[in-house]
């Protein structure tokens, strides 16, 4: 069956059912309903297959296999319709469009004449120097993430290897302790050696005078 006669039979079948019922199921699709006003609305929440249009398809001379692929087709091509347009005519039924704001489908009164065909949606190519720049920046911005303190401040890396970067107070006040505590050393091993030597010279002393007395026997001798 050709595509033209595909979705003539559909079309020519729902504006025939809706003129003395409510509603007609296109299976996996959405249901077409008619309003007590005879106004037309489209649902795409009723969607499950209740076999009313196979049944309809089959009362117009199609066997079942035939009455299947029709309706598959019908779907493919007003959905084909919908992508590259935003809308699909279909005839006395009505014009279904794509709202823009809820994406959501809507069926307005038959539109005769052609209309203004949507330019399909094609995403920008981007290059790779762009690609490469957006990427850099991406990581950039993780790695600044990543190094948040916990206070919340950002710390920036390798400041401890930065030329001009000024030493930490800490580091300075350890170095000045440690020349001190040297000093303080070397302060203590001279006064202990000074007053090492100092008693040593007054027992030398001490030993020499000893040496030189005479005892009084001697003398009364």
């Amino acid at each position: 069956m050709s595509f033209v006669k595909c979705m003539n039979i559909v079309e020519e079948v729902i504006v025939e059912y809706l003129r003395s019922n409510r509603r007609l199921v296109i299976p996996n699709f959405g249901a077409f309903m008619a309003k007590e006003s005879g106004e037309r609305i489209f649902s795409g929440l009723l969607r499950t297959d209740d076999g009313v249009l196979s049944s309809l398809l089959k009362a117009r001379g199609l066997n079942e296999m035939e009455a299947a692929i029709t309706i598959d087709r019908f779907i493919f091509e007003v959905r084909h319709e919908l992508e590259q347009y935003g809308y699909c005519r279909l005839g006395e039924v009505g014009t279904l469009r794509i709202e823009p704001e809820t994406k959501a489908l809507r069926l307005y009164p038959p539109v005769h004449g052609e209309l203004p065909k949507q330019t399909p949606y094609v995403p920008k190519q981007v290059s790779e120097t762009e690609s490469g720049k957006r990427k850099t920046e991406n990581e950039k911005s993780e790695f600044e993430d990543e190094s948040k303190s916990v206070g919340g401040e950002k710390e920036t890396p390798n400041a401890s290897n930065a030329p001009n970067a000024p030493k930490k107070p800490r580091k300075k006040v350890d170095f000045v302790m440690v020349v001190a505590v040297i000093i303080l050393l070397v302060a203590l091993l001279g006064i202990g050696y000074g007053w090492y030597v100092s008693n040593l010279g007054v027992a030398d002393d001490d030993a020499a005078m000893d040496a030189l007395r005479v005892a009084p026997e001697l003398i009364n001798e």
